[in-house]
């Protein structure tokens, strides 16, 4: 009877799995039918493809300028300026001789990255139509929608970090340190500030360890499963020879020798932008007319364009306010890590140049659905309250989205 019971409830998931992949496939759809931007669609802005292919071709360089793309000069070569992990998935595509692959990744990407947010709400036996709504929350009711519905340099990396966060997050929950390290490693090559999940993916592999292993103390856990640490290790390594190998340095992805940085004052990061782009991100757009003015630049409030920032906040203020029992410390921590990540976005020059909505602060995204997860109640309360913010965040996403690809 356990066996059939069992049964019955992975096939519900995998069905559940299918609905949440057609929901988020029906959504993309309507955005492409508006803009064009269709998953078999050659891209211009294809930096990764570019750069595997040199690779491929024996070059760490480009060859030459592309001057519509960002591209890193140093000691008069051409460099693709960001982190390279992205182009170590397409690897394999362009060997087979498929040279615009990268639109199909950036869609199967999108849609791996709900599964595995669904599969974190399942961990903690939340059900179906709930885990199924809380995911699409997260994805199409925020501004990931922006930044998923192609494959442009800029947005496929942050598309990738996302997913490959989500990942991290569920094999930590699960106990499996190495894929969850190594999936962090993979994130931290696409967006280097998710470097700061670390402490978080420690604490949930640390847990789950414990949960099955009481007796055992840190030391312990490392004696046993320092093995499972190798696969984090080459990934980083292969980063910081490559760097090296382009750049003499093994922390530099290229970024700094763009020339809009080498030729500002204030160079990439630096306090003096803080100011400025901490109103930006808490901004509502001004009116005119009555009628609001979206921007398409250096953001928006992030309230507005990812209302899962709302929920997060009002799950803490509801479980502080009914004395639940919640786990405070990795409340903080979440807290901590979400608030030095935003800070370190706004010491950035932009906050993420031409795009709607305030796509850097998707990177933060995955920390909040775990902190927001860890704080659902079990009888379903006060999920009602996410219903509106849901649909103004799908569709202030996806009008916007749509109005940025076509205007």
């Amino acid at each position: 009877m356990n066996t059939k019971r069992t049964l019955k409830n992975a096939d519900t998931d995998y069905i559940s799995i299918l609905l949440l992949c057609l929901c988020v496939t029906a959504v993309f759809f309507v955005a492409w039918t508006f803009t064009g931007q269709w998953p078999w669609k050659s891209q211009a802005y294809n930096s990764y493809i570019l750069q595997a292919q040199s690779w491929l071709e024996g070059r760490l360089d480009l060859g030459r300028d592309y001057p519509y793309l960002e591209l890193a000069i140093f000691n008069n070569k051409y460099y693709v300026s960001f982190p390279p992990f992205p182009s170590y998935v397409m690897l394999p595509f362009l060997l087979i001789g498929w040279n615009s692959c990268d639109s199909m990744i950036a869609f199967a990407v999108s849609l791996l990255g709900a599964v595995y947010a669904f599969k974190i709400l399942k961990h903690f036996d939340i059900e179906s139509k709930t885990a199924i709504f809380f995911t699409l929350l997260l994805t199409v009711g925020s501004n990931w929608l922006m930044t998923a519905q192609n494959a442009w340099v800029w947005f496929i990396a942050q598309n990738m970090a996302f997913t490959l966060s989500l990942m991290a997050i569920y094999y930590a929950l699960k106990n499996k340190i190495g894929l969850s390290l190594a999936f962090w490693a993979c994130a931290v090559g696409c967006r280097p500030f998710q470097i700061l999940y670390l402490p978080a993916l420690l604490y949930l592999i640390y847990n789950a360890h414990k949960a099955v292993n009481p007796e055992d103390k840190i030391i312990d856990i490392i004696k046993k499963r320092y093995l499972a640490l190798i696969p984090m290790a080459v990934i980083a390594l292969s980063y910081m020879i490559l760097n090296f190998a382009r750049f003499g340095n093994i922390t530099e992805f290229g970024h700094n020798y763009l020339p809009e940085f080498t030729r500002s004052e204030l160079g990439q990061f630096n306090i003096g932008y803080m100011a400025e782009n901490l109103k930006n991100m808490f901004s509502v757009p001004q009116t005119q007319g009555g009628i609001w003015q979206y921007t398409y630049a250096n953001g928006m409030c992030i309230f507005l364009v990812s209302p899962i920032f709302m929920s997060y906040l009002i799950y803490i203020a509801r479980s502080i306010i009914k004395h639940e029992k919640f786990d405070m410390k990795f409340t903080l921590l979440v807290l901590a890590i979400a608030i030095i990540e935003l800070l370190s976005i706004t010491a950035h020059k932009t906050m993420g140049g031409a795009h709607f909505g305030n796509r850097y602060t998707n990177d933060v995204l995955p920390i909040i659905f775990i902190g927001t997860v860890m704080l659902l109640p079990k009888d379903n309360d006060w999920e009602s309250f996410n219903y509106p913010l849901f649909f103004i965040g799908l569709a202030i996403n996806l009008v916007g989205s749509i109005m940025f690809f076509v205007q």
